[in-house]
């Protein structure tokens, strides 16, 4: 951990305890169930300031009360608090030191897909390919469908499909496109109940 690192933790470890001291000293609208939640989490944010003033190792869940406190920072892109870049460098460290589950990681690969289209042809193909692989062994279970495109499972029909289409380059030019097959089919219900709200009115209408 250099020097900055350390600063930029401390700062937003005391910088949260400081609002959160200042709300339980107030006649705040806090409820008891708040105050003692802020409470903990400022027992807690000085046991991590303690670990780095004597060097001892953080924990993953440290690193996470870590990330919770820089996100205020991390999310001031005019830098009103004058520590966005900081911020920004931590996020980085953290995203660096923090263990990812699998799950995490096939998101992280999924999304990152989807955002940058324009990625190098072999960065593209090794990530889609290891994203796929992954997807077929290990972290997703496929309900049945009827007929009608019903989940078995649900009876919901909205589902999300992988589909593998053939991508011919001319240097980083795409010049033809061969529509390919599905890959898999996974009920948007039963697979990422997170996402459904978005699309449960199709299941309130016929279509």
């Amino acid at each position: 951990m250099n020097n900055e690192i350390r600063k930029q933790i401390l700062f937003v470890l005391e910088d949260d305890n400081e609002v959160r001291t200042a709300a339980l000293a107030s006649d705040s609208d806090l409820d008891k169930k708040n105050k003692q939640m802020n409470q903990k989490l400022i027992q807690q944010h000085e046991r991590i300031i303690s670990k780095i003033e004597k060097g001892k190792p953080l924990t993953q869940a440290d690193l996470q009360l870590i990330r919770n406190a820089n996100e205020i920072h991390l999310n001031d892109e005019n830098n009103l608090g004058e520590h966005h870049e900081q911020a920004v460098d931590l996020n980085d460290w953290l995203d660096y030191m923090t263990e990812f589950s699998k799950g995490k990681m096939m998101k992280i690969v999924e999304e990152y897909l989807d955002r940058y289209p324009c990625l190098p042809v072999n960065v593209y193909r090794a990530l889609h390919t290891l994203w796929e692989e992954f997807t077929r062994n290990n972290a997703v279970r496929k309900p049945a469908f009827n007929d009608e495109g019903k989940c078995l499972k649900c009876g919901s029909k909205v589902s999300f499909a992988d589909v593998t289409d053939t991508l011919v380059f001319v240097g980083e030019e795409i010049v033809k496109r061969y529509d390919g097959h599905i890959t898999n089919q996974n009920c948007v219900q039963c697979t990422f109940p997170g996402q459904y709200p978005e699309y449960e009115h199709y299941d309130e209408t016929k279509v």
